[in-house]
């Protein structure tokens, strides 16, 4: 009698994991590749305890869905051709605009802004580009912020534009920020609060004077040859909503000082 039990217990233990897998839109263990440029806190160095909040939501997808990830960096605009020609699977940091191409789930994973950061002490209020002759500005040297009056201002190097370089260019422009040496900053508001979480840092240590560029939504994005790529956006799409029901999501970004994109996401919606 008891091992009829425990043979009725162990075949309807092998159902219920078929018939999670026969629901999931993954059906065999495979391993994704992602491909991301190094931004953090969306996506750091791969193998470090701390990723990037991308890598991780993306991470935590794939293995409740019985998969694993294999994170690559390198130059964005590499890894999207890859992924768009099949030799890569998915891309962080993606944008509509500019990759119509891809597949992406129904929500960005956070808002790009060409935002000015002045200490809380600043008068300045950002109207043109013209004011920014008359301040010290930071930036971090090549990186691209509004394709447009920003990035052309940038390129021609004025002495009042104090560059940074390499991985800790964002710590660089912070400590100048801090210290005096610039007046401005320019970022975007979710690079920034990571920056300053990695600093110990309050989020009051700086205040937004000025808005160059309205918010862009950044995506995890796939390419469409795949079919396991175009379950992946499936799989988020069911994730999203339950991961931000149960707290995971919360989780995930309170590690990188970040807050969760659904109020932009909604309101930028509502005014389309």
């Amino acid at each position: 009698m008891f091992n009829s039990k425990k043979k009725f217990s162990d075949l309807m233990a092998k159902c219920s994991i078929l018939f999670s897998l026969c629901n999931s839109p993954f059906i065999y263990a495979e391993t994704v590749s992602v491909w991301g440029e190094y931004h953090p806190p969306l996506n750091g160095m791969p193998g470090d305890s701390n990723p990037g909040f991308m890598i991780e939501i993306a991470s935590s997808i794939l293995k409740k869905n019985g998969h694993t990830i294999n994170y690559i960096l390198g130059p964005r605009a590499r890894g999207v051709q890859m992924v768009r020609s099949g030799e890569i699977d998915c891309v962080v940091n993606a944008k509509i605009k500019d990759h119509s191409f891809l597949a992406f789930p129904d929500e960005p994973w956070g808002y790009h802004a060409a935002t000015l950061f002045a200490l809380p002490t600043s008068k300045f209020q950002y109207q043109d580009i013209a004011q920014l002759k008359e301040t010290k500005l930071g930036a971090i040297a090549d990186m691209r912020y509004d394709n447009g009056q920003l990035d052309d201002y940038l390129k021609r190097k004025n002495q009042n534009i104090s560059f940074s370089y390499g991985s800790k260019a964002m710590y660089s422009q912070v400590k100048k920020l801090v210290s005096g040496r610039t007046d401005l900053l320019v970022s975007c508001p979710l690079l920034m609060r990571g920056q300053l979480e990695s600093m110990n840092f309050p989020v009051e240590t700086v205040k937004i004077v000025g808005e160059v560029k309205p918010f862009v939504g950044m995506y995890f994005a796939c390419g469409n040859k795949k079919k396991i790529t175009r379950n992946m956006i499936e799989a988020i799409n069911v994730a999203i909503p339950v991961m931000r029901k149960n707290g995971e999501l919360k989780s995930i970004l309170d590690k990188y000082g970040q807050i969760d994109w659904v109020d932009i996401h909604n309101s930028l919606t509502l005014n389309q």
